[in-house]
């Protein structure tokens, strides 16, 4: 196979001892071997530390760098300051790349001479494989970017009166592979606002600023999906509407020379501030302890009903019918029912997490059975 120069993957590693050496060890098995495997260790506390250098020293491929911790934004950062390749790729620790998925991403990246080359994703949920994002081969360009990559992504769960494709995207970032010079020509980063990583901000940005993205049909990335690591538990996030203020100026600066359509951006702020008022409530739904009448509708004063409420919350009527807690949670809001909305994620969260463990157990059950019929079959025969 011809190699058209070095693939660098940067891995961010925290507590990751249970899967890193599989996952390191699947991509330097790619069929495509010009690669750079690049483990930034984030401080870990658990085994990862010898695991990682276990693996460096078996393969001079692989490049170690550890850090104090600072979370995963700044551990892709640091890799991708590091990176000598002429293409750029990102990992999670205990996903699953497929053994064409570098080579298929570098082949199309160059016979389309494109900045950017998006693979289709699976998951991987106990062990069994199925489809996630699926996309076609293909190349966008100009106006293609945005109707095709850039709005479905924007304006995912809701059918606002925007030109776009059907299909779903996603703002994960590991299903792309991005030609280093234009990943420094335009300075890209990671930056962290409020309880997520930024994958969105930069792959909003990347494709705002990318002039021709190549897609591939096949699927190259599996995401191991694990339900039963889940939790109620999340880190309250003080202060948060100064966060998604900024979040959002972000990502309109980032879209506002490559969207010229005024329209399109009024529906894009209703349509970003809806989805922060979702995630403003679930902050002070699921935060420990418990919460008075006064402080909850403090908050909800201070943190939704202030940022352009009334103005935004009518995209709530565009929320896509399969996406049934958020139509439910935007429809209570619209009313300003604060505490009836404060309940309702609760419930509904807890809904959520007990069918998910529920479609966990039962396939450990099925597969547990499968397990013993097989033994019995295998005694029978004897």
């Amino acid at each position: 196979m011809k190699q058209s120069g070095k693939v660098s993957v940067v891995i961010p590693v925290y507590n990751g001892e249970a899967y890193i050496a599989e996952t390191v060890n699947r991509i330097l098995r790619s069929a495509y071997q010009q690669i750079e495997v690049i483990l930034v260790d984030d401080g870990s506390t658990d085994n990862s530390p010898a695991v990682c250098e276990r693996l460096r020293q078996k393969d001079d491929r692989v490049v170690l760098h550890r850090k104090t911790n600072g979370g995963i934004v700044s551990a892709r950062n640091c890799g991708a300051a590091m990176a000598s390749g002429k293409y750029l790729c990102f990992c999670d620790q205990d996903d699953i790349v497929e053994r064409n998925c570098y080579a298929r991403q570098v082949e199309r990246i160059e016979a389309d001479q494109s900045d950017i080359c998006i693979c289709s994703v699976g998951q991987s949920i106990e062990g069994k494989m199925s489809a996630f994002e699926l996309l076609e081969d293909s190349c966008c360009e100009g106006g293609e970017i945005l109707e095709q990559l850039l709005y479905p992504i924007l304006f995912n769960g809701f059918d606002v009166p925007v030109p776009m494709g059907t299909g779903r995207r996603y703002p994960h970032i590991w299903s792309c592979m991005f030609r280093m010079s234009f990943w420094r020509a335009h300075g890209l980063r990671f930056r962290a606002y409020v309880n997520y990583e930024d994958d969105l901000l930069v792959k909003v940005e990347a494709l705002a600023k990318a002039e021709r993205v190549s897609t591939v049909s096949a699927i190259g990335y599996l995401w191991r999906v694990n339900y039963s690591s889940e939790s109620h538990s999340h880190r309250y996030i003080e202060d948060i509407a100064v966060k998604q203020q900024q979040c959002y100026e972000d990502l309109h600066s980032s879209v506002v020379g490559k969207i010229d359509d005024g329209q399109i951006l009024e529906w894009l702020k209703k349509v970003l501030h809806c989805r922060q008022y979702l995630e403003a409530v679930q902050n002070i739904a699921d935060a420990r302890g418990r919460r008075d009448r006064g402080s909850i509708r403090a908050y909800y004063d201070k943190n939704i009903y202030s940022r352009c409420f009334d103005e935004c919350i009518s995209a709530s009527e565009y929320v896509k019918k399969g996406t049934v807690k958020a139509r439910i949670i935007l429809k209570i809001l619209a009313n300003r029912q604060t505490m009836l909305s404060y309940r309702a994620e609760k419930i509904l969260e807890h809904i959520r997490m007990i069918t998910l463990h529920s479609h966990v157990m039962t396939k450990v059950e099925r597969l547990s059975k499968g397990v013993s019929a097989r033994k019995n079959r295998i005694r029978g025969s004897r």
